[in-house]
């Protein structure tokens, strides 16, 4: 973890992190919503898409909500959860905190409740950070008194009310990275591929189907397509 972030790498286009935010929400399914007690979101002042958006001028009709602080905080937890490893880019390095930033910002109802949380705990991380290493906020505090934050906050036995917030985070992070072709080599997922040829079964494999089909009388049906 770094004192200097750059929030501009790499420059995603804003319609494919949408696409990648809808394989996330599918990826998570119902989603799981908490409140910290504090307030104070951006509200999503612009509409969403409409029931009759222009495809032929496509266009993200509402801003991005995270401050330029917040959103350096969550590339710096990001990166706490997946740094970069030999050839293995960070989570930033696929863009994950813009994902995040996207996610956050969309103007509908289920989005919604993960801004007030994610934007809430963010500001919690800031008091921690001015607690324990005297910092102006989070994002800007030596790695250090990031570390200590993140693994007071990431306690699993913690009864800090940013434990919802860290939950959700982390399961949107996790969700984002193993979204990307990045996240798919390091589980070695390589998807559908097609074969040239289909192989015939195995020994193992007709014998078991004859016996299957001994006990069901169906022997010489099978025969007669053999």
């Amino acid at each position: 973890m770094s004192e200097t972030v750059n929030l501009d790498t790499p420059k995603l286009d804003r319609r494919a992190v949408l696409v990648w935010a809808g394989a996330l929400a599918t990826a998570l399914g119902a989603g799981y919503y908490f409140d910290l007690g504090i307030t104070g979101a951006k509200p999503a002042k612009a509409a969403g898409y409409g029931r009759d958006p222009n495809l032929l001028q496509p266009s993200v009709p509402w801003p991005r909500v995270l401050t330029a602080a917040q959103l350096a905080s969550v590339k710096v937890i990001a990166d706490y959860i997946f740094p970069r490893e030999g050839k293995t880019p960070s989570a930033s390095d696929v863009g994950v905190h813009q994902l995040i930033d996207e996610w956050v910002s969309a103007p509908y109802p289920e989005f919604e409740a993960d801004r007030e949380l994610i934007t809430a705990g963010l500001h919690h991380l800031d008091l921690f950070a001015r607690l324990t290493g005297h910092a102006r906020d989070f994002a800007t505090a030596n790695a250090g008194v990031q570390r200590e934050v993140l693994t007071k906050v990431g306690d699993v036995a913690s009864a800090l009310p940013t434990a919802p917030f860290w939950k959700r985070l982390r399961r949107l992070i996790l969700g984002g990275y193993y979204t990307t072709e990045a996240g798919f080599a390091d589980i070695g997922y390589i998807g559908n591929v097609a074969l040239k040829s289909f192989p015939a079964p195995t020994p193992e494999i007709v014998a078991a189907v004859e016996r299957a089909a001994q006990q069901l009388g169906l022997n010489d049906r099978i025969g007669s397509r053999a």
